[in-house]
């Protein structure tokens, strides 16, 4: 069947994309993280779901009243989900740089060493190493943790390609001298040595700079400034939309969550809790328009991108095998507002089919909602909403269960598969099918 041109360009500038090295190095890279951000989410699904006292799940079925040993079972869930989310972005490091390095014929285990040793090295937490001795440092982390998880896959990419592209260049090198200047006798372990050697040197000297301009280290200062960027965006719906467009392009490139739209603690929300307390209702409420009651509520409910949508529009139009048992098993977890692994598993991340769908569908959805809430056709979100909510549950449950809301949901969540299709069915075209998990 002949494709719409647009697409056609689309799709063969997709293939090219594909046959670059580093291209190729962050699709392996994501394809080897995916079964473990799979069994992290599995793992946070049932930890925030079903066992912490403020999951939807654990609200709606008292698990808390008939469920014995709660304390012990939600440690043992933090650890099983603290130490795979521990690794995802060292792993994302290490597998960019080896599968970059094997592509210019390099030693690719030892490089991917080095990435995942530099990736670390740009973590480490120096306010706990310079208060190691004193009471107040008791118990810090020698690593900022929270850049080490899923938070860290974009820093991680970086690194991979940067150390996996340095230490190759200056091994073979290395390799070259030595055939030079025979006298001088190079082991493997001299031509390793040295590039790791260069390596942490540089690494440390970024991260022990960026220490003293921010706590949170390179990636850190990355998504505080981002953060800044787009902070409160207020009641203007242009700027809403700006913002949710940016956020999802953030996403897309593995930033992940650098702009929260859950925003049941901001003033606004509060201001608008207050009124449907004092009135009974959220018709009339202050702030109808604002980031969380569009963003979070409409346009990106099922995770960012509103990947949810991606996974029906998968089940109805594509016909790769991968994609079709990757969508079965991510299901769940974007039903509840966690994506990360189709993030990796398909891959989304660095994908510039998909990068379209996953910008336009949220900001389509934005001007819908906000035409809707601004006509009065149905009444903003007033109401706190669980984090786990079921995607299409959140405006029902914010408006205290109107079915206007639940519609305008639905509504939504369609024009969002509509807006997928046709993308899905040019990936059939693409081939290869085992590509994915």
């Amino acid at each position: 069947m002949e494709q719409w041109r647009p697409l056609g360009r689309l799709w063969r500038f997709n293939q090219r994309v594909s046959r670059w090295r580093a291209a190729r190095a962050i699709k392996e890279a994501l394809r080897i993280a995916y079964p473990f951000v799979l069994v992290m989410t599995a793992i946070d699904v049932i930890g925030q779901s079903f066992l912490a006292s403020n999951g939807f799940f654990f609200q709606i079925y008292h698990v808390g009243d008939w469920l014995p040993g709660l304390e012990l079972w939600q440690q043992l869930i933090q650890v099983a989900s603290t130490v795979i989310n521990g690794v995802v972005a060292v792993i994302i490091a290490f597998t960019t740089g080896r599968y970059l390095a094997k592509t210019y014929r390099g030693d690719g285990q030892a490089i991917g060493v080095m990435s995942a040793l530099a990736f670390l090295t740009l973590n480490v937490n120096y306010d706990a190493l310079e208060q190691v001795n004193r009471t107040t440092g008791e118990g810090m982390s020698k690593f900022m943790e929270p850049n080490l998880g899923p938070q860290g896959i974009f820093l991680g990419i970086v690194v991979g390609l940067c150390v996996g592209w340095f230490a190759t260049h200056l091994m073979q090198w290395l390799t070259r001298w030595q055939l030079k200047h025979p006298r001088y006798q190079l082991s493997w372990t001299g031509r390793v040595a040295w590039p790791l050697t260069v390596v942490l040197i540089v690494t440390i000297g970024i991260g022990y700079g960026l220490s003293w301009l921010t706590a949170g280290g390179l990636n850190g200062l990355v998504y505080q400034g981002l953060s800044e960027l787009v902070a409160n965006p207020g009641h203007r719906g242009f700027v809403i939309l700006g913002v949710t467009v940016l956020n999802n392009l953030l996403w897309w490139l593995g930033l992940i969550g650098p702009v929260s739209l859950t925003g049941n603690s901001a003033v606004t929300s509060l201001q608008n809790l207050a009124y449907a307390v004092q009135h009974g209702s959220g018709w009339g409420a202050p702030n109808p328009v604002t980031l969380h009651t569009l963003g979070d509520a409409y346009a990106n409910f099922g995770g960012a991108g509103m990947t949810l949508a991606l996974l029906i529009a998968i089940w109805i139009g594509s016909k790769q095998v991968s994609y079709r048992r990757i969508a079965n098993q991510t299901f769940l977890p974007n039903l509840v507002n966690l994506n990360e692994p189709t993030l990796l598993g398909l891959p989304l991340l660095y994908n510039p089919v998909l990068l379209i769908p996953f910008v336009v569908a949220p900001a389509v959805n934005v001007v819908v909602a906000w035409s809707a809430i601004t006509l009065k056709l149905v009444p903003p979100i007033v109401y706190p909403v669980p984090s786990t909510t079921p995607g299409p549950l959140i405006a029902y449950v914010g408006t205290g269960g109107d079915w206007r809301a639940l519609a305008l949901s639905l509504i939504c969540l369609g024009i969002s598969v509509l807006v997928y299709l046709p993308f899905v069915r040019l990936l059939n075209d693409q081939g290869g099918a085992n590509h994915g998990a």
